[in-house]
């Protein structure tokens, strides 16, 4: 059963996730970010993208599982009442994370920037997706954000992604993607 989640200022969590995706970049990772927030607009953790960190005993790093969602879900451990958290991300997420988010039961979903090639959204439509119909998505809600968002994590995108998914980004992204 969905929970009506209360209005929160999604500009700010974006810019928060925003904000972790460029730490993780700095620190040699891909420009992901993420916050949750619970009903009451208190973070309850951050996550950022750690893959090419060295693992520690706080974080997963060095692993294909250490995307800033997961980071933050293993931060986490047992999720309390996750029909009443928002999850912020800088990125739409991949069919992990995603996916991770729903089996949680996580009551919203927010991103920032869409990613028209590793984003869940390509291969299934979030809301026609049995485990999210609890589940509110709000994809890129702040047009200023998304296009900060897609600039950050364009070159990554042009360096991970085959021929296929590039285009699909300059497609989706002509004017963040030029300069790449």
């Amino acid at each position: 059963m969905a929970v009506s989640l209360p209005d929160l200022d999604h500009v700010r969590y974006l810019r928060a996730a925003l904000a972790l995706a460029r730490e993780a970049q700095a620190a040699g990772s891909a420009p992901v970010g993420a916050v949750l927030v619970d009903a009451q607009g208190q973070v309850v953790a951050r996550g950022r993208n750690r893959v090419g960190e060295p693992q520690s005993a706080d974080h997963v790093g060095q692993a294909s599982v250490a995307h800033a969602e997961m980071d933050l879900f293993f931060q986490v451990g047992e999720v309390q009442n996750p029909e009443t958290l928002t999850l912020y991300t800088s990125l739409e997420p991949c069919l992990m994370c995603g996916g991770a988010s729903a089996l949680l039961g996580v009551g919203r979903l927010v991103w920032a920037t869409a990613d028209p090639w590793g984003g869940s959204g390509r291969l299934l439509r979030w809301a026609d997706h049995p485990a999210m119909q609890h589940t509110e998505v709000v994809p890129t809600p702040d047009p200023a954000l998304e296009h900060e968002g897609a600039l950050l994590f364009a070159p990554e995108a042009r360096r991970a992604f085959p021929d296929e998914g590039w285009a699909l980004w300059r497609q989706h992204y002509p004017e963040e993607t030029a300069g790449v």
